[in-house]
């Protein structure tokens, strides 16, 4: 099935299955779309005997999915100068939020993309608040709806890059960021893959190594 990746049922788009779409917001909606039909065409199959969903798990999702919304409903009469409200963030005060996060700690654009485990540990302070405000992300219509969830899947995105950059004490070259505290290559212990998993519950992250195995050996065409 087109998109599906080699765990049976599960879909991906882009990155997911390998496939970058190289086409920005159209290549994105469009992976998306091709993923979407194929994951229906499965269940259409008969491929998808034995799931079962029940109704309250889906009152259970759209109450969590609507629930940037219920936000503003409740709190927007409580604006108190342009935009600013002391209950609730806008998507856009979020993503400034992100970039600047980003950009000062995580080596951007801002700071020559350099950083070292000391700004890196101090940036993943600051997401923790963060991630707890985001809680209280608020969306004026399905617009900004579309812009809170966009958000939430950055800043985990966001999230795994810190971790992975803590946790691999090198600069790789030619690579996208300098780790001014580990500025050389290490091929003998960092010519590898990393590897992460986020519980879902906790939030915590484990870290590792998996081997790189290279399909043309040095030398060879």
């Amino acid at each position: 099935y087109n998109r599906m990746t080699t765990v049976a049922g599960l879909f991906g788009a882009g990155d997911a299955v390998g496939g970058t779409p190289h086409a920005f917001s159209s290549g994105s909606f469009t992976e998306g779309r091709l993923a979407a039909k194929a994951a229906c065409q499965y269940i259409d199959d008969g491929k998808a005997d034995g799931i079962m969903i029940s109704d309250e798990q889906i009152a259970e999702l759209k109450k969590k999915i609507y629930k940037p919304m219920e936000t503003y409903t409740i709190y927007r009469n409580e604006i108190v100068a342009g935009d600013v409200n002391p209950n609730y963030i806008n998507p856009r005060q979020g993503l400034d939020r992100l970039q600047k996060l980003m950009d000062e700690y995580c080596a951007g654009f801002g700071v020559n993309y350099m950083t070292n485990e000391k700004l890196l540990q101090i940036g993943l302070k600051k997401m923790g608040v963060f991630a707890e405000d985001l809680e209280n992300i608020a969306a004026e219509d399905i617009h900004e709806l579309l812009r809170a969830w966009e958000l939430k899947h950055r800043f985990l995105t966001s999230e795994s890059v810190f971790q992975h950059t803590l946790f691999r004490k090198e600069t790789r070259w030619p690579g996208y960021y300098y780790r001014g505290d580990a500025m050389k290559l290490d091929d003998e212990n960092w010519h590898v893959l990393t590897v992460s998993r986020r519980d879902p519950e906790t939030g915590e992250y484990t870290m590792e190594k998996a081997p790189l195995y290279h399909l043309v050996d040095d030398g060879e065409d």
